[in-house]
């Protein structure tokens, strides 16, 4: 097992960089569409090399949205990082504040540690398997009546599909926000049902599910399993998370 301590230190010192290229980069910054059709910036580019470059000391092999390694590579290491140097480029572009860097180190197909930066907050959640949850220096401190009060309010993305169908069957207020906040959301008891339809990415969702699961919360697809971040393409099916166990709807 690898010094989980150590390499949580290490993500964070990445994570303090990447934050700081991003502030910097966000009235000088240039968009382009990559061969999917997602848009990357030059501040995608930038956070993901300060992030590539320190995490680089720890030798173990990186994934990142914008430099993935190939299913061949991946699929026979035990470890490997798994970035998104920066989640939310369209927020970015327009100048709103949801957007994220994402860190999470991935053992066979599970993430095992990691980190999510509110960069316009200057706020930093992080843990690993032996540890709680942290927002920046403290462990995160929320009651248990928050997440009580919050079990009905679940997350729309910006730019995604929602299942309306989803939100009036099990009668649920819904409120929107982009990006990998919204894992923020539910850590912070400010949401308590996370469902997501399609179209993520393992970058996008790693560091947030451990979070979540560290944080006595559930993560999983709509059979009820564990999600696998080492997947040929590194796409992920529909899947929910709850902000507490105790608080899940009826059925998961």
């Amino acid at each position: 097992m690898k010094n989980l301590d150590t390499l949580l230190q290490l993500s964070l010192k990445a994570g303090k960089e990447a934050a700081k290229i991003l502030l910097e980069y966000k009235n000088k910054n240039e968009i382009w569409v990559k061969d999917d059709n997602s848009p990357v910036g030059l501040a995608d580019i930038k956070s993901n090399e300060a992030i590539s470059e320190i995490l680089a000391s720890s030798d173990i092999a990186i994934c990142s949205e914008e430099n993935i390694l190939s299913y061949e590579t991946r699929q026979n290491l035990e470890y490997f990082w798994l970035i998104d140097p920066l989640d939310g480029t369209k927020s970015y572009a327009k100048n709103d504040k949801e957007y994220c860097v994402l860190i999470a180190l991935i053992h066979k197909n599970r993430p095992i540690l990691s980190l999510i930066v509110d960069v316009e907050n200057d706020a930093y959640y992080y843990a690993h398997t032996h540890t709680k949850v942290y927002k920046n220096d403290n462990l995160l401190n929320i009651s248990d009546e928050a997440y009580k009060k919050v079990q009905n309010i679940a997350l729309y993305s910006k730019n995604h599909d929602n299942n309306e169908e989803f939100f009036i069957q099990n009668k649920l207020e819904g409120i929107k926000v982009s990006s990998a906040l919204k894992f923020v959301y539910l850590l912070e008891a400010k949401a308590g049902i996370y469902p997501r339809f399609g179209g993520p990415k393992a970058w996008d969702i790693a560091a947030g599910d451990f979070l979540i699961i560290q944080n006595g919360g559930i993560m999983q697809d709509f059979d009820q399993k564990l999600l696998d971040y080492n997947t040929k393409d590194l796409s992920l099916p529909s899947f929910i998370g709850f902000a507490k166990k105790e608080y899940k709807l009826k059925g998961f």
